[in-house]
C-alpha cells in the first residue's frame, strides 16, 4: 500500500479553497485538550491536507493513514492485512498496545482463551491480564462518520503521551477494524464528494447530495447487508471478522452505526424485552455498566443521546448479538447521519464533523469502561464458559443429528459453516431413526451439545414460535437447516459417532461411472452444483438434454443400475463425436469439482422408464439471464440472486437496469427476474407490452414479493390474490393507548419466519429436490390463491406453515395451504411467481433450487395436455 498522493494533493488544493468561507475544525474539536502528541506520528491533517471531516475519506485513503501510522509508532501499532473483499480492498486489522503486550500477543491469546476452558479458568490471574477490546466501524458504507473516526482515535492511541495513555495500553489491547465494508464505503465516499458544494456543504435534505443512487454505499459488492451476516458468513468480510473474532474471543465489541438524520446518538442496551435468551443475563449487566461510561462522555459534551428504545439484541447475525453468545460484550452505537457533509434537522444543523466527534467520544468511553470494568469483563468470559457447560450438562436435548439428503454439497457448506464458528461436528456411527427420518452414516453428522459453543449450537437449531416480545428489528427466525433445506433431528440421547471433526470440510468429490462408454453419459440434478456442471457443458458448446417426464432406470458401466430422477442431464456422445474428448474432459471436471457422479452408458435403451430419444428429454440450451436492478429494486434481493449466480454457478447474468428496460433487445434473454421491488413509477406501459411479447416467444419472467403485485396489475400473468373480508358487522376496535399503537401494529407484520411448503418434484421448478418439502424465509403478508390449473402450482405452504419464529394465529391460518410457487403459462414462455425470495441473503441454499430451476428448465413448463400421439 502506498498512500494516495494524487488524491490527498487534489483534496488539499481544494480544502485549500473551501476552508476559506466554511473553516477547518482544529484537532481539539476531536481529541481531549492538552494532550501531548508524539510529532514523529503524522496527524490526520497533515498527512491528508485537510482535517477529517471536511471530505469524505476513501478507503485507500484510509489504509495509508494507517499504514503511516503503524511505521511511525510500531512499538504500539501493529498492522495486519487479514482478507480481502470482492472489490479487492485489504481488510485491515490494527493491535494497539504497550510496547511489552505487542511483543507477548500470542501469549496473551492463549491465557485469554484459557478462560473459556473451565478446567483450567479457575488458575488465571484475572489481575495480570489485559482487556481485549475489539472495535469496528461502518459496516454499512454510506454510515461514515464511524469510518472517519477512525483515523482521530487512532491517531491518539498511537501518538498521545502521558501516564494515561500508558495506563490504557498497559490494561488493553486493541483491535480495530479499519473498515468492515470499504466497498460500500468508498461507493459513498465518491458520491458525498462529488455532490459537494466547494464554497459551503448545502444543508438542504433534498440536495442530491443526501440522496444516493441507486443501490447507495450501504451494502457490499453484491449488495448485501453485512451487518445481517454474523451467522450465515456468505462474504469475504464477515468470514474475516469470524475468523478474527474466534482466535481472540474479545471481552468488548463495537459496532459503530448511523441512523436516520433526524434522530440523535443510541447506544446499547436496546428494548430490554428483545434480548436473545441464550445471552447470559450478566452479558446485560456489563452492558448497563459500561453504558454509564457513555453517558457520562456523551453529557460532558451536551450530546443528545437515547437508550433501551427502538433497537434490539435478538437476531445472532447481527454485530452486537453474535457476542454476546459468546460471553463478549457487544455493543451497538448508532449515529444520526448527515448523509453527506450537513444537513438540517430537527435539533438544527448536523454536520458531518460532529457526526464524527460523538464516534470518537465512544470511542473513547469503550475504552474507559473495558479498562475500568477490566476484571469484571474478563470474570465474565470466564464465567460465561462455566455457566455454558453447566446449561449443556442440564439440557435436555443431547445432540442434534442432520443428514445430506442426498447432496454431499449442502451438507459440506453447512458443515464449512458450522466449523468457521468453532463449532463441535463427529460423524454418525450407526444408523438411527427420528422423528421419522433415517440417518446413515457416511451421510450423517451429530452436533453435541455438550461444548463450549452450546449457546450458539441452540441458536442455530432452534425452532423457537413463543417470545417475551413480538416486536422484532429484524428477523424472528433463522434454523440453518431449514435454510439449507437439511433433515435434521433433536436427540434426546446422544448417538454412537466417529473422531470429531477437524479443519474446515472439502467439498467431496464425485466419480465417474465407465468413463470409456461411447454412447451416453447422466447425471441426476440432485446435487446442489449440478447446475454449474449442466452450465460448464452448456458454455462448452455441448448438446445436453434434460428429463421432463417421470423417472427412468439406466444402466452403467457392468450393470450399475441407476435411477434418473426427472430433471436428470444427458449428454449423447453419438450426436456430437467431434467433441469426445472435450465432454470426456468436462466430465472429469464436473465429478471432481462439482460433487456430481456421472454415469457412462453403452446404449440408449433403459431397463424402465423412457429411453434417450424419447420427447421426454428436452434440450437444454445456455440460459441468457437478465436481472432487473436499478430504481425500483430491492437491492438485497437482486444482490443474492446475482451473488449465488456470479459465485456459486460461475453464470454470469446481464444487470439491465429499469431507466435502460425499455430501450434492451429482450430477445437477448431467456430468463428475466423482478426482485421484490416498485417498479409502477419506473417501467412503462411500453416495456410491459414488450415482456408481454417476449413472455409469449417463449421467455421465463422471474418474479417475488411486491413484484408480483406489480406484474398482476399490469396484466403479465393471471396471478390472483387471497384477500380479507371485512365484516360489515363487526363492531369498531377497542380503543388503545396511542404511545403504544407503532409496536402494537407491529405484531401483524411478518418480518422473517421459516415456513414449510409442499412442492411437486415431478415439476420442473421441483427437480431436484429430494424430499416434497421446502422452506422459505416468510418476510411478507402476500398470499397468492394457488392457480386455476391443477398443474401451475407447483408448491403450496403446508395447512401448518410456521416452523419457526413469529407469525400471528391470524397470519398463520392467512399463510395455509396458498401458493408458494405458481408456474404460470404464457404462449410458449412461463410466469413464475414467488411471495418470498428464495435466495434469501445467500444463505438460502434450499430455496436456491427453485430458482435455478427456473433458469435451466423454465422452457420445460408448459401447458398440460393428453398424449395424443403426434
Amino acid at each position: 500500500m502506498v498512500p494516495c498522493k494524487f488524491a490527498a494533493l487534489f483534496l488539499t488544493l481544494a480544502c485549500l479553497c473551501t476552508s476559506l468561507v466554511r473553516g477547518t475544525v482544529p484537532l481539539d474539536y476531536y481529541l481531549p485538550a492538552g494532550t501531548a502528541y508524539d510529532p514523529q506520528v503524522p496527524t490526520p491533517e497533515q498527512f491528508f491536507g485537510f482535517q477529517v471531516g471536511d471530505w469524505h475519506l476513501h478507503s485507500t485513503q484510509i489504509a495509508s493513514y494507517l499504514q503511516a501510522v503503524a511505521a511511525a509508532a510500531p512499538e504500539r501499532v501493529k498492522l495486519e492485512i487479514k482478507g480481502y473483499t470482492y472489490e479487492r480492498k485489504p481488510l485491515i486489522v490494527l493491535t494497539i498496545s504497550s510496547p511489552e503486550n505487542l511483543s507477548n500477543l500470542e501469549a496473551i491469546r492463549t491465557a485469554h482463551l484459557a478462560l473459556l476452558d473451565p478446567a483450567t479458568s479457575a488458575r488465571a490471574d484475572l489481575s495480570a491480564m489485559p482487556v481485549v477490546v475489539n472495535m469496528g466501524y461502518s459496516i454499512h458504507g454510506n454510515e461514515p462518520s464511524g469510518a472517519n473516526a477512525i483515523v482521530l482515535f487512532v491517531y491518539h492511541l498511537a501518538a498521545a503521551r502521558g501516564e494515561a495513555i500508558d495506563r490504557q495500553l498497559h490494561d488493553a489491547v486493541i483491535l480495530i477494524e479499519a473498515q468492515r465494508n470499504p466497498d460500500g464505503g468508498d461507493r459513498a465516499a465518491k458520491w458525498f464528494n462529488q455532490h459537494q458544494s466547494l464554497s459551503a456543504p448545502s444543508a438542504d435534505p433534498d440536495d442530491r447530495e443526501h440522496k444516493e443512487a441507486w443501490p447507495g454505499g450501504r451494502y457490499n459488492h453484491y449488495w448485501f447487508d453485512p451487518n445481517r451476516d454474523w451467522l450465515p458468513l456468505v462474504h469475504p468480510e464477515a468470514q474475516v471478522r469470524a475468523a478474527l473474532f474466534q482466535a481472540g474471543r474479545p471481552n468488548v465489541l463495537t459496532d459503530h452505526h448511523e441512523m436516520s438524520s433526524s434522530a440523535t446518538f443510541f447506544f446499547q442496551p436496546g428494548v430490554p424485552s428483545r434480548n436473545n435468551p441464550s445471552t447470559m443475563a450478566r452479558v446485560f449487566e456489563l452492558t448497563h455498566q459500561i453504558a454509564g461510561y457513555h453517558q457520562r462522555e456523551l453529557d460532558r459534551h451536551g450530546v443528545l443521546y437515547f437508550s433501551e428504545q427502538g433497537y434490539d439484541d435478538f437476531y445472532p447475525g447481527k454485530g452486537s448479538t453474535y457476542p454476546d453468545l459468546h460471553g463478549t460484550v457487544g455493543i451497538l452505537f448508532e449515529q444520526a447521519s448527515a448523509r453527506g457533509h450537513a444537513q438540517e434537522n430537527p435539533n438544527g444543523l448536523l454536520t458531518f464533523a460532529a457526526a464524527i466527534r460523538n464516534q470518537v467520544f465512544t470511542s473513547f468511553s469503550t475504552l474507559d469502561a473495558a479498562v475500568g470494568l477490566r476484571e469484571e469483563l474478563l470474570a465474565l468470559q470466564r464465567d460465561h464458559a462455566r455457566e455454558t457447560a453447566a446449561l449443556a450438562a442440564k439440557s435436555k436435548v443431547r445432540a442434534y443429528v442432520f443428514g445430506d439428503d442426498a447432496d454431499p454439497a449442502r451438507a459440506q457448506a453447512f458443515l464449512a459453516l458450522l466449523s468457521q464458528h468453532h463449532i463441535e461436528v463427529r460423524p454418525l456411527a450407526r444408523a438411527l431413526e427420528a422423528n421419522g427420518q433415517t440417518f446413515q452414516p457416511g451421510a450423517a453428522w451429530v452436533v453435541p451439545v455438550a461444548q463450549p459453543q452450546f449457546r450458539l449450537v441452540h441458536e442455530i437449531f432452534v425452532e423457537r414460535t413463543t417470545f417475551e416480545d413480538n416486536v422484532f428489528y429484524d428477523v424472528s427466525a433463522w434454523t440453518l437447516p431449514h435454510a439449507f433445506n437439511l433433515p435434521f433431528a433433536a436427540m434426546e440421547s446422544a448417538p454412537a459417532t466417529g473422531e470429531a471433526l477437524t479443519g474446515v470440510p472439502v467439498l467431496p468429490a464425485g466419480r465417474v461411472i465407465a468413463p470409456d462408454a461411447d454412447y451416453a453419459f447422466v447425471f441426476n440434478w440432485n446435487g446442489y452444483f449440478a447446475p454449474r456442471a449442466l452450465l460448464r457443458l452448456q458454455q462448452a458448446g455441448v448438446l445436453v438434454k434434460g428429463l421432463t417426464g417421470e423417472a427412468a432406470e439406466v444402466v452403467a458401466g457392468d450393470g450399475v443400475r441407476v435411477k434418473l430422477q426427472p430433471g436428470a442431464v444427458l449428454i449423447p456422445l453419438g450426436l456430437q463425436p467431434d467433441k469426445g474428448a472435450l465432454i470426456r474432459e468436462l466430465v472429469a471436471t464436473i465429478a471432481r469439482e462439482d460433487a456430481v457422479t456421472v454415469y457412462g452408458c453403452a446404449t440408449g435403451l433403459t431397463p424402465a422408464g423412457v429411453d434417450f430419444g424419447s420427447a421426454s428429454f428436452l434440450k437444454l440450451d445456455l440460459p441468457k439471464v437478465a436481472l432487473v436492478v436499478g430504481q425500483g429494486a430491492d437491492p438485497q434481493e437482486i444482490g443474492a440472486a446475482w451473488h449465488v449466480l456470479d459465485q456459486r454457478l460461475g453464470l454470469t447474468p446481464t444487470l439491465l437496469d429499469t431507466a435502460q428496460l425499455g430501450r434492451a433487445d429482450l430477445s437477448r434473454y431467456s430468463f428475466i427476474m423482478f426482485a421484490d421491488g416498485w417498479y409502477a413509477d419506473v417501467v412503462n406501459d411500453k416495456t410491459v407490452a414488450a415482456l408481454k411479447d417476449w413472455l409469449k416467444a417463449g421467455g421465463t419472467l422471474f418474479l417475488t414479493g411486491r413484484a408480483v403485485e406489480w406484474a398482476a396489475r399490469k396484466e403479465l400473468a393471471a396471478i390472483e390474490f387471497e384477500a380479507e373480508k371485512a365484516d360489515p358487522k363487526a363492531p369498531p376496535p377497542a380503543r388503545q393507548p396511542y404511545a403504544s399503537g407503532r409496536d402494537r401494529e407491529a405484531l401483524n407484520l411478518v418480518s422473517g419466519a421459516v415456513v414449510a411448503a409442499s412442492i411437486d418434484v415431478t415439476h420442473p421448478l421441483g427437480y431436484g429436490f429430494n424430499g416434497d418439502h421446502v422452506y422459505f424465509c416468510r418476510a411478507n403478508m402476500l398470499r397468492l390463491k394457488p392457480a386455476k390449473s391443477a398443474y401451475e402450482t407447483p408448491a403450496v405452504y403446508t395447512a401448518a406453515p410456521l416452523r419457526s419464529g413469529y407469525v400471528s394465529a391470524e397470519n398463520q391460518k392467512h399463510i395455509a395451504n396458498t401458493a408458494a410457487v405458481l408456474a404460470l403459462t404464457s404462449g410458449k414462455g412461463a410466469v413464475v411467481a414467488l411471495p418470498d425470495d428464495p435466495n434469501f441473503r445467500g444463505f438460502w441454499y434450499g430455496g436456491n433450487r427453485v430458482f435455478f430451476n427456473a433458469i435451466f428448465f423454465g422452457k420445460a413448463t408448459q401447458p398440460i395436455r393428453a398424449f395424443d400421439g403426434e
